[in-house]
């Protein structure tokens, strides 16, 4: 289990910042649109609304297997829409760009494939096809909702580098709660909704956590971006180590409550050792929210 989680791990986080360095890049060329960041948001929102239309299929064997991806991808299509209001500018790409063409399409296609689906399932099914697909779409627009707040950081003045500030922080937290939990032991956090994680590897992750954070108050600015250690004091870098150290563990709990009414113990097997990728970035989908708030308090 250790050795796949690592390999994973070595494997998936130079994939992620080598697509992070892409969307630099193509900003260094003069694009504005980021959608190798858009891309990066389609797969985790995409992939983790399939694996929560599977949980509830679980339970339900009649449910829909692609609501919940519906429901997941339509609210970052939207966002990347009208994330430049976020950042003073125009609420919508110039008419005619690639990135509105793109966004229009997706958006409309989901949204369509979304309420086809839904329709026909309560025509067929009534009232029960209509609580079932209450909970995939429900966890559905969660996952898109919260995983869109990643365009949103994009658009900040320090751009990529306020999206790798939120990944390595929820890294930390998850690599130091692990093996911090496995190492000292002690009481069980929440016994009946995740049996493994205990108080001191949550401790231990918030503490990590933090320190990742405070790493980044010495980072140097990336060319056209904002350095982040001269627009966030070093406490704001605590904060948000703090912040994420706590909404990181309720994150991961929610998941891990949503699984257990499920009856499911991972949620796919897209990573080796991990799971699928809703247990993987369970800890982020709050994470990012709150780190995007206190840095937009800052900024």
């Amino acid at each position: 289990m250790l050795l796949q989680r690592t390999m994973a791990a070595l494997f998936g986080l130079p994939v992620l910042f080598a697509l992070l360095w892409l969307n630099w890049f193509l900003r260094m060329r003069g694009s504005t649109d980021d959608l190798i960041l858009l891309l990066i948001v389609l797969i985790m929102a995409g992939v983790c609304g399939w694996e929560a239309s599977h949980v509830v299929r679980h339970r339900f064997p009649q449910a829909a297997s692609w609501h919940g991806l519906y429901a997941a991808l339509l609210i970052p299509f939207l966002v990347h829409a009208v994330r430049p209001a976020f950042d003073g500018m125009p609420p919508v790409p110039p008419v005619g760009s690639l990135a509105l063409l793109f966004d229009s399409l997706g958006a409309t296609a989901m949204l369509m494939l979304l309420f086809l689906g839904v329709w026909a399932d309560i025509e067929q099914r009534g009232r029960e096809g209509a609580l079932e697909n209450l909970y995939a779409v429900g966890a559905g627009l969660y996952l898109g909702v919260t995983t869109s707040f990643l365009l949103l950081l994009g658009e900040m003045p320090a751009h990529e580098v306020a999206v790798v500030l939120v990944f390595v922080a929820v890294f930390a937290l998850d690599t130091f709660a692990y093996f911090g939990g496995k190492s000292v032991g002690g009481a069980l956090m929440a016994p009946t909704i995740s049996p493994k994680k205990t108080w001191s590897g949550a401790i231990i992750g918030l503490v990590g956590a933090c320190l990742l954070c405070l790493v980044f108050t010495k980072l140097p600015a990336a060319p056209h971006a904002a350095r982040l250690g001269d627009l966030v004091p070093w406490w704001g870098f605590l904060l948000i180590g703090v912040a994420v150290g706590i909404v990181g563990q309720m994150g991961d709990l929610l998941e891990s409550a949503f699984k257990r009414w499920g009856q499911v113990k991972d949620s796919g097997m897209v990573l080796p050792g991990h799971g699928g990728l809703l247990d993987r970035f369970d800890s982020l989908f709050l994470a990012a929210p709150v780190c995007y708030l206190i840095l937009l308090y800052f900024m």
